[in-house]
């Protein structure tokens, strides 16, 4: 695969290398996801807040795609610091439910779980069962948002928040793998 030299304003959404079919996938399911849920949602973009809502939901999207990318992935995983400021400032679930009234006592629980599970998989960082552990806490947490029994399409968005937080982005996919010789740089 070849990668390309990522514009420095887009290292913390795509890193400093990233390839063409990465990038395109991304933005494909953003745009995909969103009108996806915007269909199942059955709210109108009529007036702030529900805009707002609707980017934050395909910065959700987009991000659950872009954190499994080599670039995303590789950018943070020699930024560790940063790795720990991302977890911390997702607070999109929570800016979601409010904006579009839905139960904010729902999202906070959404949101401590995911959290907390990104930072305890987040310090098993090098260790071979950082995978597993984010897998097991992923699969808890949907059965967490299923008994939440929330709408269809807040569920569908809490479901793709969990995914970009605690298992897209808290594990390190790539470890110590570089990119072979044979992919070079456009």
């Amino acid at each position: 695969m070849r990668y390309f030299k990522t514009p420095e304003f887009l290292f913390e959404v795509f890193g400093e290398k990233q390839s063409i079919l990465e990038v395109c996938c991304t933005i494909l399911f953003a745009l995909l996801g969103s009108s996806i849920i915007y269909s199942v949602a059955d709210i109108s973009l009529d007036n702030w807040k529900s805009i707002i809502a609707f980017l934050l939901i395909g910065d959700v999207l987009a991000g659950c795609i872009a954190n499994f990318s080599y670039g995303t992935n590789e950018f943070y995983s020699q930024r560790p610091k940063n790795r720990l400021i991302f977890i911390a400032i997702h607070v999109h679930i929570l800016a979601i439910a409010w904006l579009l009234s839905e139960p904010i006592g729902s999202a906070i629980i959404i949101w401590c779980y995911t959290i907390v599970s990104a930072f305890i998989v987040n310090a098993l960082k090098g260790q071979s069962i950082q995978s597993f552990v984010a897998a097991n806490l992923m699969c808890y947490g949907i059965f967490l948002l299923i008994y939440l029994s929330l709408p269809l399409w807040f569920l569908m968005v809490s479901v793709f928040f969990m995914i970009k937080v605690l298992f897209s982005f808290a594990v390190d996919h790539f470890g110590k793998l570089a990119i072979r010789s044979e992919e070079t740089e456009i």
